[in-house]
């Protein structure tokens, strides 16, 4: 049966944090590749333990346990474990103590306490109260995650000018994540006209101030050409800072440029430890691509196990790339017991989720009468 393969996450630009959404490249049935085009990823504060690390594979041959049920439960055992309950619930209590007593710095604390529920019921009216509380009284970064809130709605109406108003007043007051975000924003044209060469200046100043992922966004900028001159080794050696700086994206989009020799020497040897990092830091296009070394490189040793386990850690991030590449090893018999139903089951997850190559590659299950009922 004709079907299409692998999918492989490609670079983008990042805001923050960890999250990602940038170019794919879908590996058809012929073994072609074709690119679709590149976007960003707004910022979310990670849950505590979200940035797990290694890639969870198990050794020996298949194992008859779904992957990504292992990975969601290794992840879940991480974060709990990460919590930290009684000591979150103290310092609730002495961030309640020092902001009602006018530290305001402490009110941006208690704002993340609320966020991320940290020994308190998670609020994002209140998180979005104590920000205020403290951008109000000089707290740059306490305007910046306020900022954040009203860009995704989350405590507050969706209001995606007034977020950049707030990470304008970020940035002005040191905040790098500010500088970041608003450098996102006329990248964009979100609440800002667009605006390629400010957005370059705000990366610049959010990588100078030690901001990773504005390290990254800069590398976005110089390897596209937008608002500053293309120059693929100086794209190359922002995403190294940045990867160095602890930012997942710029160590994923690093990697993707050794495995492709844009700007470094195709080297899919270095590759391969970047992505392994990316993927550490919860970006899931890493893991994607990291799977697809073991899986079908030509200078790694194949090893199917820790393709699919790799795979699955991306899908258990809500990634439907990874959930179509557990997928096509389910359909494939590769590191997991061969079952066409595991594999219907995971590229209706993928195409649920919007991966066309997932809802081809279930269409062609069932086309053949193998994807049951």
């Amino acid at each position: 049966m004709a079907r299409s393969g692998s999918g492989v996450r490609a670079v983008g630009a990042a805001r923050a944090a960890s999250l990602a959404l940038g170019a794919l490249v879908l590996v058809g049935a012929v073994g072609a590749a074709a690119a679709v085009s590149t976007g960003c990823a707004k910022r979310k504060k990670p849950a505590p333990g979200s940035a797990g690390s290694g890639s969870g594979a198990h050794a020996g041959g298949a194992s008859s346990v779904d992957p990504v049920e292992r990975q969601a439960a290794e992840q879940a055992t991480a974060a709990s474990a990460s919590a930290g309950a009684a000591a979150f619930g103290k310092a609730f209590a002495l961030h309640q103590t020092a902001c009602t007593g006018g530290d305001w710095s402490q009110c941006v604390d208690l704002g993340i306490d609320y966020q991320e529920g940290r020994g308190v019921a998670p609020d994002m009216a209140q998180a979005a109260a104590h920000y205020k509380q403290g951008c109000d009284h000089g707290s740059a970064s306490g305007c910046t995650d306020l900022g954040q809130l009203y860009d995704r709605g989350d405590g507050v109406p969706r209001d995606v000018a007034q977020a950049a108003t707030l990470y304008k007043k970020g940035c002005d007051g040191g905040s790098p994540l500010g500088c970041n975000d608003l450098g996102l924003d006329y990248k964009d044209g979100t609440g800002v006209a667009p605006d390629d060469a400010r957005a370059v200046r705000l990366f610049t100043k959010a990588c100078d101030l030690g901001n990773a992922d504005g390290c990254t966004n800069l590398g976005y900028m110089r390897s596209n050409g937008r608002g500053v001159a293309q120059d693929a080794v100086a794209a190359s050696e922002l995403y190294r800072k940045a990867c160095e700086g602890g930012s997942g994206q710029g160590c994923h989009n690093l990697a993707y440029r050794y495995e492709h020799g844009l700007g470094v020497p195709r080297s899919e040897k270095d590759a391969l430890p970047l992505y392994e990092k990316g993927c550490g830091l919860a970006v899931p296009g890493a893991c994607d691509n990291e799977g697809n070394l073991y899986e079908r490189g030509t200078e790694i040793p194949h090893d199917f196990d820790k393709a699919v386990a790799l795979y699955a850690k991306a899908c258990a991030m809500k990634d439907a790339t990874g959930c179509n590449n557990v997928g096509h090893m389910y359909e494939q018999g590769h590191g997991v017991p061969q079952s066409d139903a595991k594999a219907a089951e995971y590229y209706k997850r993928a195409c649920d989720d919007g991966l066309a190559l997932g809802c081809t590659n279930l269409g062609q299950l069932q086309k053949a009468g193998r994807a049951g009922p």
